[in-house]
């Protein structure tokens, strides 16, 4: 997409994994493959896109490691990589947060284990298994931080003394 920022180049995980499935198609596929969708017809059917912006996703999931392409040429399958699975919790957290906000608490679809048990809420918890609310929550910069991070996170503490 011309005059589309790269979010890659960012000194961001969070900007870096928006750039792989942060476009709102790209998360209902990754949906979709894990409701076990496997093929561009199954895909295309169930959410009415256009050909041509679900192919490009599918590329751009199997480019970024996401989803793999295997079967026949003419008519490949779709298939979850490790890295796609690991978006479980994130995808199950953004539902969770959609049934809440969005659906007025009721939610169109239910998450279960194999048993048919509901998931209980996604939350984050600390190295003893205690909940962290967000206001307890700390960013700092990491190992991998350069200087321009290092100095948003500077420019951004100024600016929140400010505020308070």
């Amino acid at each position: 997409m011309p005059g589309k920022t790269d979010l890659a180049t960012f000194n961001c995980s969070l900007a870096r994994a928006l750039n792989d499935v942060g476009d709102w198609w790209t998360l209902l596929i990754i949906r979709d493959a894990f409701l076990g969708a496997q093929r561009f017809s199954e895909f295309q059917r169930s959410l009415g896109m256009a050909r041509n912006i679900l192919s490009d996703r599918l590329e751009r999931l199997c480019a970024a490691g996401v989803l793999l392409r295997g079967g026949a040429l003419a008519r490949p399958i779709y298939s979850l990589t490790e890295k796609g699975r690991a978006l479980a919790p994130a995808l199950v957290a953004l539902q969770q947060w959609g049934d809440q906000f969005a659906s007025e608490n009721r939610p169109p679809v239910v998450v279960t284990d194999q048993r048919g048990r509901r998931l209980p809420r996604v939350k984050l918890v600390d190295s003893d298994g205690a909940e962290v609310g967000p206001e307890d929550l700390r960013f700092r910069p990491g190992p991998g931080a350069d200087e321009r991070t290092r100095a948003r996170f500077q420019a951004v503490k100024s600016v929140r003394k400010v505020l308070k």
